[in-house]
């Protein structure tokens, strides 16, 4: 460099030729020359500069021309850091440092370089500064390698500390973005069999980007060249591959595979890119093996935990077997054994007019969030669940082609939980009955795998075993109750046969008394007629006596035979449209001899407006007859008796009131049956058989009207209240003449009962009311010999082969059924119970002991084509 020195033009240059230079300058070269560290010096007002040969490497591609040049033309990149700093040299104040961090420009690109420096003020002869002498050291080199190394230690101790996937990727990638200035970091999983990549976790410029879960081609990550990145292949390049920002493009291998690409942007040193891709080749390299490694442990944990968790839940689903606990159980574990945010049971329910499928059970949001949704469709995400099929699964849901095909909603339904990934599997019982679906979702999209898949499968199959095991369960108990109802409604019809029996004896105890009361006067009479000194007077005694003691006797025939008619149906009604007002006052005539004779103050009270009613005028008048001489003879004389008739919520109310004897509390439920009275005194001073108050009911009902008793207890008196419907057409038209129950024309009745003594005590009563009946004990052979000409269906539900539900729905689908009538007998009397009964398509739903009064009801109107009163 000497040589070079003396060599140059230096006359040239502002410094002018050697001989003209200064002490000062002369020895400052001199210095610079024997120093072994790069120093240069910048002299005069256009910086002139002078450097030794340690310094040439330093310049680089600058070296010709820098010579004798402004170093202000030298390092242009540099002058506005350096040359405030050398303005203060220049008063003479000296400045240094053991890292100065310069972007210089040397070999065509621009690099960050690190020097330990130390500017130094060269004063002239006159003493005052005239030049800047630069001696430094260039640390580029050992301050890349520190940093290298604290960040290999920042990631080792990243590596090590971290337990979880989630977390390593993305305090590996922070501490890779930290490292290169406004650096963006990719790391991204390759999807199976496609040239496109998921975005796992990505930063930027030091700040996490919202990218995770995006699909992107693998082009992009690649640089171009994702053939080379699929060989295994590390890809980089410095022309701006991402704008203004070199690429490094890591592949990390799963085998012969690529599984996953760690990818670099950054404004990275050209002449250093060699060191920065060994170095995050190295970085990939360390994490992707940590990554590997806590992926298996989460794998181990995870299925330990899925072990654990079908543990608990087998346990669970073993130990419960009430159903509607059980579902619930199924449901929550189901959920939580997938990793879903939703998870829900629908059962398989189907009817005539299609597929209907209700919520059962839902677990991680509450039920009102279907509630506004409706039923699930038909759909082919849907269909092939309820038909048994395999399990589904989508990862999107929202891209799936078999989705959001349908009206109304094409699509997700306003207010539907935000599902996106999806999984669903059918359960499916031993017999291969598809029970229903068990269906989850997940906001986020790829939430379940072919793993969760197998686990719903395997837990479907052990959801099944518990529901069978839990329906068997509840029939067991279904029928031990109504074994239990049954035994009870034998007890109390044993109880009621003992009462009726009891009746029967005092009925025909108090018959006999009543046959000899009018016997004896009869005798006398007869025997005196055979006395031969006999006058006429005695005879036309003794002959009144007789008359008068067979008319009694007559009457009580003539009750007998009337009630008798009455309660098999087999009066005949002459209707027409009355005025209630007027059968009052008929039934008063009639009855006032009595009533005065007892001496008892009557009270009638009537609306100005006629009270229309539909009936037969001599039965109605026969209905108030029997109350008003009821009430004369149970009230002690001088009472007090009132007839009201009123209008009441659309009906019309005829009410007999006194201030009688009463009626004790123990009678007052069956005062209305056949043969009951109130205990009598010895003397029998009432009189009478017991069956006027059977007859008032049986001709009550007989006109779709009721009858009620009420009384505050013995000596309060008593009120008998009639409720008839009031008639919409005119007082005196003639509506129909018809007859009692007992008239509706036969029907063919099947009952299936598999309690053989139910079926067939069921069976005579119908018999004895004329219908023909048909007894099955069970399903199959109902399905096998069912009579093509049956009109009612009477099934019990909890039958030993199939449940009288799905009995029900088979039977309505074969034509020949179609329009029979279908009534479900059961021992279950709840909401939910008759809810069952009608989604199957069953028109009624009676409890056991069935009434055979509503079952009557029932035959009755399906013998008239008339919808009867649903039990």
């Amino acid at each position: 460099m000497e040589l070079q020195m003396r060599r140059h033009p230096w006359e040239t240059t502002p410094v002018g030729p050697v001989a003209h230079w200064p002490f000062s300058l002369k020895f400052a070269v001199r210095t610079l020359l024997d120093c072994q560290l790069p120093m240069y010096l910048a002299w005069g007002d256009a910086y002139t500069q002078f450097f030794n040969d340690a310094y040439v490497p330093i310049l680089g591609a600058k070296k010709d021309g820098a010579l004798g040049g402004d170093v202000r033309e030298t390092w242009p990149e540099i002058w506005p850091v350096i040359g405030p700093m050398w303005a203060g040299v220049l008063q003479g104040e000296p400045v240094g440092s053991s890292d100065l961090a310069l972007t210089i420009n040397r070999y065509g690109y621009f690099e960050t370089c690190h020097f330990a420096y130390s500017y130094s003020p060269v004063c002239g002869d006159d003493g005052n500064p005239k030049g800047v002498l630069v001696t430094f050291v260039e640390t580029t080199e050992t301050v890349l390698a520190e940093r290298r190394r604290a960040f290999q230690l920042e990631l080792a101790d990243i590596l090590r500390r971290e337990t979880s996937s989630g977390p390593l990727l993305r305090a590996a990638l922070r501490q890779v973005g930290a490292y290169v200035d406004d650096a963006t970091v990719t790391y991204a999983e390759r999807r199976p069999g496609m040239d496109a990549a998921v975005i796992l976790e990505q930063w930027d410029g030091g700040a996490r980007t919202p990218q995770s879960g995006r699909t992107v081609p693998l082009a992009a990550l690649a640089l171009g060249v994702p053939e080379r990145l699929c060989k295994g292949e590390t890809v980089w390049s410095t022309d701006g591959a991402a704008g203004d920002k070199a690429g490094i493009a890591v592949p990390l291998m799963d085998g012969d595979r690529l599984a996953a690409v760690l990818a670099l942007h950054a404004p990275l040193d050209a002449g250093r890119i060699g060191d920065e891709v060994r170095l995050l080749e190295d970085a990939a390299r360390r994490m992707w093996e940590a990554l590997r490694r806590i992926r298996a442990e989460e794998a181990l944990r995870e299925e330990t935990r899925v072990l654990e968790l079908m543990k608990s839940a087998t346990e669970t689903l073993a130990s419960t077997i009430a159903l509607e606990p059980l579902m619930q159980a199924i449901t929550d574990a189901a959920t939580q054994l997938v990793g879903a945010e939703f998870g829900a049971f629908f059962y398989n329910n189907k009817d005539d007019d299609g597929d209907v499928y209700s919520l059962y059970a839902l677990s991680g949001a509450p039920r009102a969030a279907f509630e506004r949704i409706g039923k699930p469709r038909p759909t082919p995400m849907l269909v092939p669940t309820f038909d048994g099929s395999a399990p589904i699964r989508s990862d999107d849901i929202r891209d799936d082609p078999r989705y959001g095909t349908m009206l109304p909603h094409r699509g997700m339904p306003a207010g539907h939980l935000p599902v996106v990934s999806y999984l669903a599997a059918p359960v499916v019982s031993r017999s291969g009955e598809v029970i229903g679906g068990l269906f989850f979702g997940h906001p986020q999209p790829a939430m379940f795998s072919e793993r969760s898949e197998e686990l719903i499968g395997a837990f479907a199959v052990q959801a099944a075993i518990a529901i069978d095991n839990a329906r068997l369960y509840d029939m067991a108990q279904r029928a031990a109750e109504e074994r239990e109802q049954l035994l009870s409604s034998e007890r109390a019809a044993r109880a009621e046969a003992e009462r009726h029996n009891k009746m029967k004896d005092e009925f025909l105890a108090m018959l006999a008394h009543e046959l000899r009361n009018p016997l004896a006067p009869i005798t006398s009479a007869a025997q005196l007629l055979r006395l031969p000194e006999v006058n006429e007077g005695l005879r036309l005694k003794a002959s009144n006596i007789i008359s008068r003691q067979v008319r009694h006797m007559t009457e009580l025939v003539d009750d007998l035979l009337d009630v008798s008619r009455v309660t098999r149906g087999l009066v005949k009604l002459e209707n027409e449209i009355l005025d209630l007002n007027k059968v009052a006052m008929a039934a008063v005539e009639q009855t006032r001899p009595h009533i005065e004779e007892r001496q008892h103050r009557l009270t009638v009270e009537l609306p100005d407006a006629p009270v229309p009613v539909e009936g037969d005028r001599t039965r109605l008048i026969q209905v108030l007859v029997n109350l008003l001489n009821n009430s004369a003879k149970y009230t002690p004389p001088g009472g007090r008796i009132a007839l009201v008739v009123t209008i009441e919520d659309g009906a019309a109310r005829a009410a007999v009131r006194d201030n009688g004897t009463g009626i004790d509390a123990q009678l007052l439920p069956h005062v209305f049956d056949l043969f009951t009275q109130a205990d009598r005194a010895p003397d029998r001073s009432q009189g009478g058989l017991g069956i006027g108050l059977a007859l008032v009911k049986s001709i009550v009902r007989m006109h779709n009207g009721q009858v009620a008793a009420h009384s505050a207890g013995p000596q309060q008196g008593t009120i008998m209240t009639v409720t008839l419907p009031l008639a919409q057409a005119e007082v005196g038209q003639v509506v129909r003449s018809g007859e009692g129950s007992g008239a509706a024309r036969p029907l063919t009745v099947t009952i299936v009962d598999d309690n053989g003594d139910a079926g067939q005590s069921l069976a005579v009563l119908l018999r004895a009311h004329g219908h023909a009946v048909h007894v099955h004990e069970d399903a199959a052979g109902t399905l096998a010999h069912a009579d093509p000409a049956t009109e009612v269906f009477i099934l019990d539900i909890g039958l030993p082969d199939m449940t009288g539900y799905e009995l029900a729905r088979r039977l309505r689908r074969d034509a020949r059924h179609a329009q029979a009538v279908y009534v479900a007998l059961t021992g279950y009397g709840q909401q939910r119970d008759r809810e069952l009964s009608r989604q199957a398509g069953f028109d009624h739903h009676l409890v056991k002991p069935v009434e055979i009064g509503k079952l009557a009801q029932i035959l009755a109107g399906k013998a008239s084509n008339q919808p009867a009163m649903e039990g």
